[in-house]
C-alpha cells in the first residue's frame, strides 16, 4: 500500500510540474451584474467553464449599410450552444453599437486606413441570445466616433445583461467602466480588458493593470483578462519575444504581459488583435490565448488564415483558478454569415502547430479532435 502511495504521489509531483505551481487565491462572493463586489469564504463547485472568442463586429452602418445575410438573425447559430453551455462566455466588440447620428468621425473619411465600425443597436439582441455574457471594449476601434457611442454601446450592453470593461475617455469627460462583475451559480467572475491605445485600459501600463487584477482579486473567485494586442496583417501567427510594433505604433509585449497578469492574481488571459489565431499556453497552472483572431468580422477579409474563427472553452478549478482541460472548436467565417463550423477542424491544426513552434517545453497536449489537455 505505501509504495502505491509512493507511486500516487509521484505522478502527482509529475502533472504539477508540467504545468508549474498555482498560486494561491482567495474565495469571493458578489451580487450579479454588481459594481464592487464583497468578499466571503463559501464552497464552490469543483469546476467552470469558460468560453472565449476573438474579435467580433457584425455589419456596419457607416458610411452606409453594409449588413450580413438576413440582417445578421443567424451569425451566431453556429456557436451559440457552446457558449450559452459555458458558465461564461467573453468577446471583443470590434466597433461601437449605436444609432448613425450618433457621434462622428475620429478618423479621415477620405483615407484607405479609415476602418470605422459602427453597428446596429438591435444587433445587440443577438449577443445577448448567443450567450456572451463580457465583452471587451478594449480595442483599436472603441473610439472611432469619439466617447459619445461608447457611452450608448454601454447602455444598450447593460440592458442587454452584459458585462462590459476596457475603453476610456481620453478628454475624461465620460466615465466608462474598467471593470465587470457577475455571478453565477455562485461563483463570483471578475473581468477586465485592456488594449494599446490611449482611449482604453492600455497594457502597456503595468501599474494599471495590476491596480485592476488587484481589485478583481479582491471581490471575485475567478479573474478572466481579455486584451486586445499585438502585431496585425499578414505573417504574424509567430509569437514573438519583446515589444511589438505596426506601423510605428507600440502593441505591446504580450507574452511579458500575459504572465505579468498571471503573476499578479489573474486567471485566465485571453486576447485577438493580430486578426489570426497564435500560440496557447498553460503557465504556472494557468491558461492563455494569445490570439483567438477574428470570430465574426462582417464585410472583413476572411480568406485563408483570416477567416478561422475558433471558440475556446476551458475547464478551471475556480477555488485556484487552475486550468484542468479544454477544448477548440473549430469554425470558419462564412461571408457575412458570422462563424460556421468547419468539419476539417484546420484552426486544430493551426494552433497546435503554432504552439509547438513558440511555447518551448508546452505542457499542453492538443488532440485531433481539438481536446486541450496536460501532457
Amino acid at each position: 500500500m505505501k509504495a502505491l502511495l509512493s507511486n500516487m504521489m509521484i505522478c502527482l509531483m509529475v502533472l504539477a510540474a508540467a504545468c508549474s505551481s498555482p498560486k494561491a487565491k482567495n474565495a469571493g462572493t458578489a451580487d450579479s451584474d454588481a459594481d464592487t463586489a464583497t468578499v466571503a469564504e463559501h464552497t464552490l463547485p469543483r469546476q467552470v467553464t469558460i468560453a472565449m472568442v476573438g474579435d467580433i463586429m457584425m455589419g456596419n452602418t457607416w458610411p452606409h449599410d453594409r449588413l450580413p445575410v438576413d440582417d445578421g438573425k443567424h451569425l451566431f447559430s453556429d456557436a451559440a450552444a457552446i457558449l450559452q453551455k459555458a458558465d461564461m462566455a467573453c468577446g471583443n466588440l470590434e466597433g461601437v453599437i449605436a444609432p448613425p447620428e450618433t457621434g462622428s468621425p475620429r478618423k479621415n473619411p477620405q483615407s484607405k486606413m479609415a476602418f470605422m465600425f459602427k453597428m446596429p443597436p438591435r444587433y445587440t439582441t443577438y449577443l445577448k441570445e448567443a450567450g456572451f455574457d463580457f465583452l471587451s471594449l478594449a480595442n483599436n476601434h472603441i473610439y472611432d466616433f469619439f466617447s459619445d457611442p461608447i457611452t450608448y454601446t454601454e447602455k444598450v450592453l447593460k440592458e442587454a445583461g452584459i458585462g462590459f470593461a476596457g475603453a476610456k475617455d481620453p478628454r475624461k469627460k465620460d466615465g466608462h467602466t474598467l471593470t465587470a462583475y457577475k455571478t453565477h451559480n455562485g461563483v463570483t467572475y471578475g473581468y477586465a480588458a485592456f488594449s494599446v491605445d490611449y482611449y482604453t485600459a492600455r497594457l502597456q501600463d503595468y501599474e494599471l493593470v495590476k491596480s485592476i487584477i488587484k481589485e478583481l482579486r479582491s471581490n471575485s473567485d475567478v479573474v478572466l483578462i481579455n486584451f486586445h494586442g499585438g502585431n496585425e496583417g499578414k505573417g504574424v501567427q509567430r509569437l514573438p519575444h519583446g515589444e511589438e510594433i505596426f506601423y510605428g505604433e507600440s502593441r505591446g509585449n504580450i507574452r511579458e504581459f500575459t504572465h505579468m497578469c498571471i503573476d499578479n492574481g489573474a486567471d485566465v488571459v485571453f486576447g485577438s488583435g493580430p486578426h489570426v489565431v497564435r500560440a496557447i499556453e498553460c503557465y504556472k497552472g494557468h491558461f492563455i490565448a494569445y490570439s483567438l483572431g477574428n470570430f465574426c468580422t462582417c464585410g472583413m477579409g476572411i480568406n485563408g488564415l483570416n477567416g478561422l474563427a475558433p471558440c475556446i472553452t476551458v475547464t478551471i478549478d475556480p477555488s485556484d483558478g487552475t486550468f484542468k482541460s479544454g477544448t477548440i472548436h473549430a469554425f470558419r467565417q462564412q461571408y457575412m454569415a458570422g462563424p460556421k463550423v468547419d468539419k476539417s477542424g484546420e484552426v486544430i491544426r493551426e494552433i497546435r502547430n503554432l504552439t509547438q513552434a513558440d511555447i518551448s517545453n508546452s505542457a499542453l497536449r492538443i488532440a485531433d479532435d481539438g481536446t486541450i489537455s496536460i501532457k
